[in-house]
């Protein structure tokens, strides 16, 4: 079967659920909720969902008019699939943000800086909570905490009665050009900024991942993800409804609570996607023990995708070999690259083909050359990130004269695409900066528009490695050297650093050196001491400067809401004190 061409050529998401709905299928399971012990506790069929989003649409038009925006937290089950289509249905623009609180405790998440940021950034007329009783209580924090600077809001209950007698939305004309939602970024290297994604880009980008994966109607996404971010959001709801496929989703607590529910939930389906960032797949080898995994029956997982976060060449070994016994096979991992500038996917690698892990001189990297070395401690391993996806190019730039670069050489990935947005809201300037840029040089091949990522890296054979953001950069010696890489050299130095998450940063300036916090569960002193000591000679024999090096208790390295390492926040929270430090060690 050609399963590009086996599903409706709708334009929009609210297109295919229209048809989706008066399809063949249309009382067939569409979106299924799991709670924390992977019980069912809801179910819809594409039928009965268009009822929901109709009824949200119904009172979102009753406050607001087409193109007004409305805030969609992550509600629980699947209160959310019914509010953000709502919105989109009623021809609103959709702002998914992270979960609030229910019940009595909504009261204290309804002010947050993250939530006032993006209020006062685009101005909404109105926000989803679940319930009649979440929105009154909504409505009164919201005016305890009220200083003025921005409009009231509307809180609008997602379950809503259904059936006939209710009232009906205004009927909207869905164009592929429309905004669909703001999918603010999220903020690892600054404040969070508005990315204007279109039906357009939305359906661009998942037909795109359909194809790679060969997802079809008899497919199943798996996925704990959260829909506020780009990849939970648009594998989660709007691959399916393009693909024709079902979807189980649970909320990223009871993934984190425990990583076997979201395995059992693949082994229960028959042909499963599951997305997830690399660190998801570290958490289960570390999490379910041995003895428990030949119990678990992967055999039925065909396309395990890890992005969002830089993808570990150990976290796919150490993953395939602890859930071999499960019928895992390592091919299965297909590593990709995107952002939300480019709604999500720009490369992944091929389903059931080995990823590609090469070793490059550490030296020659950080003259901006990729290398093929021996493994040694001299070599840096990476990942390939897979080609492009369909109607998707990659062009490795130099980012200051903007010229095209030759393979294996390392400069800033731009990216031409369906699913280039539109730029930021309300920020003109800093969308002429990144949204249809151009490359200088007359190089054929690259004559298209592009969005710049601010991620270094190089393609060799086509194939995409990630090295870096150019804003995390350290350069010493006017050689470029990746915080990452230093980060995995001081994790790997000790036991007590395993697994662990790191930032690291220069010092304010070059002569004072670099320095790498990093997280651990360790508390004996004397085993502290070691451990960063160990750690502070580790990378300080991959870079030429003084090393400082400090423990810290774990979660305590600041990361963004997608889990990206914080390491402005980090180094500000050193100096400031505001970070307790468990051990330290410098080559001073």
């Amino acid at each position: 079967m050609d399963r590009s061409t086996a599903q409706p050529r709708a334009e929009t998401i609210i297109d295919l659920l229209l048809a989706r709905a008066r399809g063949a299928t249309a009382d067939l399971p569409l979106f299924t909720a799991l709670g924390s012990g992977g019980e069912h506790t809801d179910r819809v069929s594409a039928a009965e969902l268009l009822d929901r989003v109709r009824a949200v649409a119904a009172s979102l038009q009753e406050v607001g008019a087409a193109g007004d925006r409305v805030i969609v937290p992550t509600l629980p089950g699947l209160d959310f699939h019914a509010g953000f289509l709502g919105c989109l249905y009623a021809g609103m623009i959709a702002v998914p943000v992270p979960p609030l609180r229910t019940g009595a405790r909504l009261r204290a998440t309804v002010r947050n800086d993250r939530l006032d940021v993006i209020r006062r950034d685009c101005a909404p007329v109105a926000a989803l909570v679940s319930t009649s009783e979440d929105a009154e209580v909504a409505r009164r924090a919201d005016a305890d905490g009220d200083d003025g600077r921005e409009p009231a809001l509307a809180w609008i209950p997602v379950q809503q009665p259904t059936g006939p007698g209710t009232r009906s939305p205004v009927r909207v004309e869905y164009r592929p050009g429309a905004t669909a939602l703001l999918q603010y970024t999220s903020g690892s290297t600054g404040d969070p900024r508005g990315v204007i994604v279109s039906h357009g880009n939305l359906v661009a980008n998942q037909r795109a991942m359909r194809d790679r994966c060969e997802i079809a109607p008899g497919t199943t996404v798996v996925s704990w993800l959260p829909f506020f971010h780009d990849m939970g959001l648009c594998t989660g709801i709007v691959l399916p409804l393009v693909s024709g496929a079902a979807a189980v989703t649970m909320e990223p607590a009871a993934f984190v609570r425990d990583p076997r529910v979201w395995l059992r939930a693949i082994e229960a389906e028959e042909d499963v996607f599951a997305a997830a960032p690399d660190f998801a797949y570290d958490l289960c080898v570390r999490r379910i023990p041995e003895a428990e995994r030949a119990g678990i029956d992967l055999s039925t997982w065909r396309v395990a995708a890890n992005g969002s976060e830089p993808v570990k060449a150990s976290t796919l070994r150490h993953f395939a070999e602890a859930f071999r016994p499960s019928f895992f096979r390592e091919e299965v991992f297909s590593p990709g690259y995107g952002l939300a500038e480019s709604t999500l996917i720009v490369t992944m690698g091929r389903p059931l083909f080995p990823a590609p892990v090469r070793h490059y001189d550490r030296g020659a990297l950080a003259e901006g050359k990729a290398v093929p070395a021996p493994p040694s401690a001299e070599a840096v391993e990476l990942v390939g990130c897979g080609t492009a996806v369909a109607e998707a190019s990659v062009c490795v730039v130099d980012p200051g004269t903007r010229r095209p670069l030759a393979e294996r050489v390392v400069g800033e990935i731009w990216v031409d695409a369906p699913g280039n947005c539109a730029g930021y809201w309300g920020n003109t300037t800093a969308s002429g900066e990144v949204f249809g840029v151009r490359t200088e040089g007359g190089v054929p091949g690259t004559e298209g528009s592009y969005v710049r990522t601010g991620d270094l890296g190089f393609l060799e054979d086509g194939e995409l490695f990630i090295t870096g953001r150019i804003k995390d950069v350290l350069i010493i010696g006017g050689e470029n050297y990746f915080p990452q890489d230093l980060e995995a050299v001081a994790g790997e130095a000790h036991a007590a650093f395993a697994h662990q998450r790191a930032a690291a940063w220069p010092l304010a300036e070059e002569r004072d050196g670099v320095a790498v916090v990093i997280e651990t569960a360790e508390r004996d002193q004397e085993v502290l001491a070691s451990a960063v000591r160990a750690a502070g000679i580790a990378v300080a024999r991959a870079v030429p400067i003084p090393v400082s090096v400090f423990a810290v208790a774990r979660n305590k390295v600041p990361r963004t809401t997608s889990g990206k390492i914080r390491r402005r926040a980090c180094a500000q929270q050193v100096a400031s004190g505001q970070l307790r430090l468990l051990s330290q060690w410098s080559s001073r």
